[in-house]
């Protein structure tokens, strides 16, 4: 005791051990801080991340400080190596959710040959938040240039026994499992295990995107969420709710199939949803006013980005919101999945999918033969080769073209399911001269002038390229009969919608679907039968990505699996489910668990045909996936 006290009393203890110590502590808040600066929290997350958040996930930065001294034994090394560790993370991430949509989480590892791809085409901009994030280390840095003069002065560091070391390494250690244990895996943690909901934001934001990350991390050994309360009973329960269901085409005879094409486009966005351009070209002239068509918008689920996110709930009607952490295509198994294409592949169509850039992003190649398409084609097999200006990427113009041929050279004997992701409006906007820009906004959005008028040119090309295959597949119906239904939609808006939205259009939450809203349309080259159909209650025609594929089949008079059924059948009072909020109602309000208890019912029950379909803890029920039951 007498001893303990005379350390107390020590002049030497409190300079040498204890200051250091603080300055370290001290600099992981500062980490922590360039991590919330990177991910855009509000000023009212931040203030409420105080008084537990905060320092738990400074305390967190400073586990890997622990780490570091426990093998240098330096306080000063350790400090500014962790320093600039998380200042390069901060970096990242910012960059990650500018050009991306989404924080960078860990399921993004298996993710990097893509995003290398990606970034290679954008320009980082060096903006107020990056020069404050690489600001903030200069504090950390003379924090770590005090630790070692503190605990060393100018003398060498002295060599330590195995005993001492040993010693070092097991304090370090204790004080990791300590934060971690305590913060995150006890009984009572102070973060709560489950905290995943409709947006990364809202965990990443309460709880800090350190405590985020380390339950993203969690998710990837089983990435899926199991619904509360789910039983493979509720999804077989839910599906018998729309077994009154009337489909809104009549059911045609096998010799009546249509061909269903099915894109994907590049960041297809209507800018008229958060500003008003005043653009100088309509830049949607021929999707808005198509005759013989339907036009409304998808929700996607991350907006600035995800486009692997968007097709997967495209191609599966199965929604990203009970696997929050991961890309699909990395991480789940495709193979016997039911999706669109096991679903006309049951109905006799013979598939295709096709990409007009490398076979290697979002292990794209691998994925599509996994879920079954008969035929994939990328880049070589679209030979036009025609470009926008000095942008890499093929017109859609050109890849219609090219498809086109793809599409002649399906079997004739059976119904076509063609799938396309377009790459021609891949970000980012500043590659071509000003000259080149085909529309030019009126509106001063500052540094983003010059992004906004190539973006919206390259809307003004799909635009136009739209018209042109509906003029192919026209001709296509004249000349041989085949019938055609084509839909097209948005994967997401461009990574630069939140920067020039005008926040004064919509709450927040209603911003934030506003900039998921994807266009879409659906034609046929022979007449459909509910063209022109918009919502009575909904302005904007909405819809959530996972009913896409419902829709069209529905649109084609195709049989419907009692899945699909339930999409058409929940449609009608829920539209929504990918979404910042709780859900969205058919008249485009956003809704909160418990003010309706048969909205309620729908979505729960929607979540439990999900998961029953993909839950590591559910025995799939074939039946109301697929047509044949197998």
């Amino acid at each position: 005791m007498q001893q303990f006290l005379r350390t107390l009393r020590s002049r030497d203890f409190w300079l040498r051990r204890f200051l250091p110590f603080a300055l370290a502590v001290a600099a992981a808040f500062v980490a922590r801080y360039q991590l919330e600066l990177s991910d855009g929290v509000t000023p009212d997350f931040l203030a409420k991340q105080w008084p537990l958040y905060a320092p738990l996930n400074a305390l967190t930065a400073f586990c890997l400080t622990l780490l570091l001294f426990a093998f240098i034994g330096r306080w000063g090394l350790a400090t500014g190596i962790s320093g600039a560790l998380f200042t390069v993370l901060a970096l990242v991430n910012y960059y990650t959710r500018d050009l991306h949509g989404t924080a960078l989480m860990t399921q993004d590892i298996l993710n990097i040959a893509t995003a290398a791809e990606v970034m290679g085409s954008y320009t980082l901009r060096i903006t107020r938040q990056v020069v404050t994030i690489v600001a903030l280390y200069l504090p950390v840095l003379a924090a770590a240039v005090g630790q070692h003069f503190l605990q060393f002065g100018r003398a060498k560091a002295p060599r330590i026994g195995w005993k001492r070391r040993l010693g070092r390494w097991a304090g370090c250690a204790a004080g990791i499992f300590a934060i971690l244990y305590t913060g995150y895996f006890a009984p009572f943690a102070i973060k709560p295990k489950a905290t995943y909901g409709w947006a990364w934001q809202l965990t990443y934001y309460t709880y800090g995107y350190l405590a985020g990350t380390i339950e993203s991390a969690g998710l990837l050994m089983d990435p899926i969420i199991q619904p509360e309360n789910y039983t493979d009973e509720a999804a077989a329960e839910a599906a018998a709710r729309a077994d009154g269901y009337a489909p809104a085409v009549e059911t045609v005879s096998e010799q009546e199939y249509p061909d269903i094409v099915l894109i994907l486009s590049e960041s297809f966005y209507d800018f008229d949803l958060v500003t008003d351009t005043q653009a100088d070209v309509d830049v949607m002239s021929v999707t808005k006013n198509l005759p013989n068509s339907i036009y409304g918008h998808t929700v996607s689920p991350h907006a600035g980005g995800g486009t692997n996110s968007s097709e997967y709930e495209m191609l599966s009607s199965n929604s990203m919101m009970l696997m929050p952490s991961i890309t699909p295509f990395n991480w789940l198994n495709m193979y016997g999945a039911n999706t669109i294409v096991s679903y006309l592949e049951d109905l006799g169509y013979a598939t295709m999918a096709a990409h007009p850039y490398t076979n290697s992003n979002y292990r794209r190649n691998g994925a599509w033969l996994a879920l079954g398409f008969d035929q994939v084609y990328f880049e070589d097999s679209f030979p036009t080769q025609e470009y926008y200006g000095d942008r890499p990427y093929q017109t859609d113009s050109a890849t219609y073209r090219d498809l086109a041929a793809l599409y002649e050279a399906m079997p004739e004997d059976r119904p076509r399911f063609t799938f396309l992701v377009s790459i021609q409006s891949h970000g980012d906007y500043d590659m071509n001269d000003p000259e080149l820009d085909l529309v030019h906004a009126a509106t001063d959005y500052g540094e983003y002038d010059e992004l906004m008028d190539e973006y919206l040119s390259c809307m003004y090309l799909t635009d136009q390229a739209f018209g042109e295959l509906t003029e192919y597949f026209t001709e296509v119906y004249e000349q041989t009969g085949r019938k055609v239904i084509v839909a097209m939609a948005g994967d997401h808006a461009p990574s630069f919608v939140d920067h020039v939205a005008d926040k004064s259009r919509a709450t927040d939450e209603e911003l934030q679907i506003l900039e998921r809203s994807t266009p879409y349309i659906l034609w046929a080259n022979y007449p459909l039968e509910n063209a022109g159909q918009t919502s009575a209650t909904d302005p904007l025609n909405r819809m959530d990505m996972c009913m896409l594929a419902p829709v069209v089949a529905e649109q084609a008079g195709l049989p419907l699996t009692p899945f699909y059924r339930y999409l058409l059948a929940m449609r009608e009072d829920v539209t929504v489910f990918t979404a910042g909020n709780d859900f969205v109602d058919a008249s485009g309000v956003n809704r909160k668990y418990g003010e309706n208890a048969e909205y309620d019912e729908w979505v729960h029950g929607y979540f439990a045909l999900e998961y029953n379909n993909i839950g590591t803890h559910a025995r799939r029920d074939q039946a109301l996936f697929r047509l044949s039951g197998e």
